[in-house]
């Protein structure tokens, strides 16, 4: 289980926590600590998206730069766009 899943998993289990201490109408604010578990799930549900910008394929161009991504251990080849310096890092496709 991975970190992002571990503090989804902990934020989910304070939002039951907090609207079933809420309904059972103990003394202390339960629903603030729900609210506030909800959103911190809502902030990392959409942060995935948020990293990477969709760059379009037509003006970059491959170079002779390859390099072996140790997380996932997928080959990545380097893109470039000529005009602007930018550089795109892409998983070259894996042959079946």
């Amino acid at each position: 289980m991975g970190l992002r899943n571990a503090v989804l998993a902990l934020l989910g289990f304070g939002i039951v926590l907090g609207v079933a201490l809420t309904v059972f109408r103990l003394p202390q604010p339960w629903f603030v600590m729900a609210a506030y578990c909800a959103l911190g799930a809502v902030a990392i549900l959409v942060e995935r998206g948020r990293y990477r910008p969709v760059l379009t394929a037509s003006h970059f161009e491959p170079t002779a730069e390859r390099y072996r991504d140790p997380v996932t251990g997928q080959t990545i080849q380097v893109f470039v766009d000529a005009g602007t310096g930018q550089r795109d890092y892409r998983p070259e496709p894996i042959d079946p």
